[in-house]
């Protein structure tokens, strides 16, 4: 299980809710909650992501509602542990694509303490001109 909102995988089990940020938690195949933009820019790149054992996947979801609407979602099945050098390519192709930092928390590839030291190493290797 990991937070739907920050991919942490500190639970409080009890309360089934993220000891980070309080969001609840969920399991890895529930819908990622990123924006429409973000999903707009991931779809045409599942090939790719797929090269680092991200598959993306549609599921047709029923909200309650007085009339169910069919929505389109999107859900990443990841393997459980990237290793750190494929998750790192995978952080940076992400930002390379111009997903934003919280979107990529949002998918929930690892613990957000390891996004953010791949994403803080790219931003000061940029800076060095590398």
């Amino acid at each position: 299980m990991r937070c739907l909102v920050c991919g942490s995988t500190k639970i409080d089990f009890e309360s089934c809710k993220c000891r980070l940020c309080g969001a609840v938690a969920g399991l890895r195949d529930e819908e990622c909650d990123v924006t429409e933009e973000t999903k707009s820019k991931l779809w045409p790149h599942a090939q790719e992501l797929s090269t680092f054992g991200v598959t993306l996947k549609r599921q047709d979801d029923l909200k309650k509602h007085i009339d169910p609407i069919e929505v389109i979602s999107l859900a990443l099945a990841v393997a459980d542990s990237l290793d750190n050098g494929v998750l790192r390519k995978l952080v940076l192709f992400l930002r390379k694509l111009e997903i934003p930092q919280e979107e990529i928390l949002r998918l929930r590839l690892a613990e957000p303490c390891a996004i953010a030291e791949i994403l803080d190493d790219k931003d000061e290797g940029a800076d060095a001109g590398q």
